[in-house]
């Protein structure tokens, strides 16, 4: 499948959506990962869009987590701020930042010191996880066929490690969409712990013990479990909202004491947010969006649609970055990863070269993170989730 085609189906896909509201139906849809139950090559590149990346950490042979080879401390950028990020018009009150094209993502100086390796490799073969080896990412690398897709783990060591997932039933919701068992919120914020979604249940992977529980769901309602705490995770018992009722589970075996927070919106406005939401601990807030109205470009031409990250300081200003689709981002392509500090936001750049990049808010300040590697772009989708990156 080229590059061209692919993303004609996910314009076909998205075009099929019905426009967001804040209704029941509107948050579960758009917390859904999904495939088609006829799982082709094309299908799973669509539900790729959807999805995130999955953070892992290794641990040393004691059994205590293993430390990065290059210890993360603060960042160093290499090269200078790239003159292609360009500041554009105001949307709905905003200020706009605009992105280099997936070709121009080559030219950004690269920020050196975080706790990504500068590639992240996701091809098949890697050696088997161990017991003791906590994450920075998962990755679930789909491909045709509704099963679930070879799963990497992104160690603290940045090293790649295969997870073994046979126990995983393929998983569909009650309307024969196929899901991903990996989702956006899977990795615990902490990466010790990743849950895969099944149809009536969370199967919960300990990294660190390498061993697996099981915790019984409201059928079809897991899709939208999400991390509360390093050990909480909070399910869904009904349809609404991703803070609404639920049951929390506390992975240790302790009673959960975390009461369910509620998700911060960067903005009220009518543009369609996805992806997780994503706080810094000075305050700030992010998650990406799609931007229902036409948005002005620094050369003063009109964009009718665009994706962006919509990011702000502490309790500052609100500012996007805006991700131009052409040259071959996908839709829904820039879901936020997380906060490196009070003031640099992580975020994907999906497309067959994708990457995850790292943009200093309300500057034209954005530098390269990783690019990942080892798949084959038309065949297949990695699907991530991520770990706390500060």
């Amino acid at each position: 499948m080229t590059d061209e085609r692919l993303r004609d189906l996910l314009d076909e896909r998205v075009a099929d959506l019905e426009p967001t509201d804040l209704g029941e139906g509107a948050w579960r849809a758009a917390r859904r990962v999904r495939r088609r139950r006829a799982a082709t090559t094309a299908a799973a590149a669509v539900a790729a869009v959807v999805l995130a990346l999955v953070v892992v950490r290794p641990t040393g042979e004691d059994g205590g987590p293993v430390r990065p080879v290059q210890p993360v401390g603060t960042p160093t950028a290499s090269g200078a701020v790239d003159a292609d990020v360009e500041r554009g018009g105001e949307h709905r009150g905003a200020p706009t930042w605009w992105a280099p094209d997936v070709a121009g993502e080559a030219g950004l100086p690269v920020l050196d010191g975080t706790p990504f390796p500068a590639e992240i490799d996701l091809a098949d073969g890697a050696p088997a996880h161990r017991p003791g080896v906590e994450a920075v990412a998962v990755f679930e690398v789909a491909g045709e066929g509704a099963g679930p897709g070879r799963v990497v783990v992104v160690g603290t060591d940045r090293t790649s490690y295969s997870l073994d997932v046979a126990r995983l039933d393929p998983v569909t919701d009650e309307e024969g969409n196929v899901l991903s068992p990996l989702g956006e919120e899977s990795l615990s914020p902490d990466g010790r712990h990743v849950f895969f979604v099944q149809e009536r249940s969370l199967e919960v992977y300990d990294l660190r013990e390498g061993t697996w529980d099981s915790y019984e769901t409201v059928p079809w309602l897991a899709e939208g479990a999400r991390w509360i705490s390093a050990t909480e995770v909070w399910a869904p018992g009904e349809l609404g909202p991703p803070d609404g009722t639920g049951t929390t589970y506390d992975v240790t075996g302790a009673e959960p004491v975390t009461p369910l927070p509620s998700l911060p919106r960067v903005r009220d406005v009518v543009d369609e947010p996805y992806g997780p939401v994503r706080t810094s601990s000075g305050g700030g807030v992010a998650q990406a969006e799609y931007l229902a109205d036409p948005v002005t470009a620094p050369d003063g031409r009109s964009e009718g649609s665009a994706d962006a990250l919509a990011a702000r300081v502490g309790s500052g200003d609100v500012h996007l970055l805006v991700m131009p689709g052409q040259g071959g981002r996908w839709k829904a392509c820039c879901p936020v990863v997380g906060w490196l500090d009070d003031r640099t936001v992580l975020l994907q750049s999906r497309s067959g070269s994708a990457g995850i990049l790292a943009w200093r808010v309300g500057t034209p300040d954005l530098r390269r993170v990783s690019r990942l590697v080892g798949w084959a772009p038309g065949d297949e989708v990695p699907i991530g989730s991520f770990a706390d990156p500060s």
